[in-house]
């Protein structure tokens, strides 16, 4: 067992072994696994930074385009709302120009100052001559 003794004194007086890091510098062999440590946290760090972001973004554009949506489902409403009530008032130009082509025709005109206004013929006049007690007098000039 003397042997096995020795090999074992001689492992523990060995120096330990030195690791390099990636930056090239020489670490000790107590502090080695440190810093790979912290490395591998700070590149988990910042993925999920990253993928924390990357969700905020998508999230922020997918109710952007929630929005757009609903904003262009209520101007199209409006729109149709616009064009059906340019629809109904064009109907009732149409019809209040009938009424006035009808209200404006020489014969209806012609009929309601005979009627009403108590309109002659140019070819009959007639003269109303007053008298002192009694009707009015009609006098027919033919020409």
């Amino acid at each position: 067992m003397p042997a096995a003794t020795a090999a074992q004194q001689a492992r523990r007086t060995a120096a330990a072994p030195r690791y390099e890091d990636e930056a090239g510098v020489h670490a000790p062999a107590y502090a080695y696994r440190a810093p790979r440590t912290r490395r591998r946290a700070a590149q988990r760090s910042r993925l999920t930074r990253t993928f924390v972001i990357f969700v905020a973004c998508l999230t922020v554009l997918a109710v952007g385009r929630v929005a757009l949506s609903f904003a262009v489902v209520q101007k199209s409403l409006q729109t149709e709302a616009v064009v059906r009530e340019e629809r109904r008032v064009t109907a009732l130009n149409d019809t209040r120009q009938e009424e006035v082509a009808q209200l404006a025709s020489s014969l209806r005109i012609r009929h309601i100052a005979e009627s009403e206004l108590g309109l002659v013929d140019p070819t009959r006049v007639v003269y109303l001559k007053p008298l002192k007690r009694g009707p009015v007098v009609e006098v027919a000039a033919t020409h």
